[in-house]
């Protein structure tokens, strides 16, 4: 096991895009390391998500699907994946391919540099001037409210199975992994950070910003900010003494 690699693969209506983004992740891994998994959480999709994943878990026993019977969020099929994952290291890719294969490859070379290494964009041009706005704003308020200096909080990161599992994720939206990296930072593990490709996705527009979203990104940030500094103790009840 040592060494070994989980590769989670959300996905979310995306019949047109995750058999690509499974045969990057399978090339990629495949040229890491002969022990690795790869989970795809099928969000509920109403399409033929689940069907083209589960005809790619058909030809190689590394890969399994696990299917929401409804749709719950990137957070929560995230949070999924990663309670069944079993190797060493969990990474995570999108299910809309939207990051660079050599990306995926430079981080999962770099598992055990560091507990946990995370990712952020290179360039950005690929996105519109609106979004590229609302994601500085974002790291801004990130670092601000929690003391850090990041360039990027959203990016796909791989850390040790035994801390990621050890810590709560409860954004169930598209703020999960930069509530895990604060999570993790605070406790303070070690970390290091490299840079990723954002390629753009082939078909369909992203699903990233619309009010649900703006909602759970708010509400993974109060949570976040709560639990950090203001924890809730743990209730212990006293030792019972003897003949009581």
């Amino acid at each position: 096991m040592k060494n070994s690699i989980t590769i989670i693969i959300p996905a979310f209506r995306e019949e047109n895009n995750i058999e690509a983004a499974i045969d990057n992740v399978l090339r990629v891994v495949q040229s890491v390391t002969t022990d690795y998994e790869i989970i795809v959480v099928d969000d509920g999709s109403p399409d033929k998500t689940g069907d083209f994943a589960r005809l790619k878990a058909q030809l190689d026993p590394n890969i399994r699907v696990a299917v929401n019977v409804t749709n719950q969020g990137f957070g929560y099929s995230f949070a999924r994946g990663v309670k069944m994952g079993s190797k060493e290291f969990i990474t995570v890719f999108p299910g809309d391919n939207d990051m660079s294969a050599l990306s995926l490859k430079d981080l999962l070379e770099a598992r055990g540099s560091a507990d946990l290494v995370i990712s952020y964009m290179q360039k950005t041009n690929k996105r519109s001037f609106f979004r590229q706005l609302v994601s500085k704003t974002f790291v801004m308020i990130m670092n601000l409210l929690f003391g850090l200096k990041l360039k990027y909080f959203n990016g796909a990161f791989i850390c040790r199975s035994s801390l990621l599992k050890a810590i709560p994720i409860k954004s169930t939206g598209l703020a999960a992994l930069a509530e895990c990296i604060v999570r993790l930072l605070k406790q303070g593990v070690s970390w290091r950070a490299i840079y990723f490709v954002h390629v753009g996705r082939s078909h369909e527009k992203s699903k990233a910003f619309n009010l649900k979203s703006f909602n759970a990104v708010s509400k993974t940030i109060w949570i976040l900010w709560r639990d950090i500094y203001f924890p809730v103790p743990i209730l212990r009840h006293p030792e019972r003494s003897e003949g009581s």
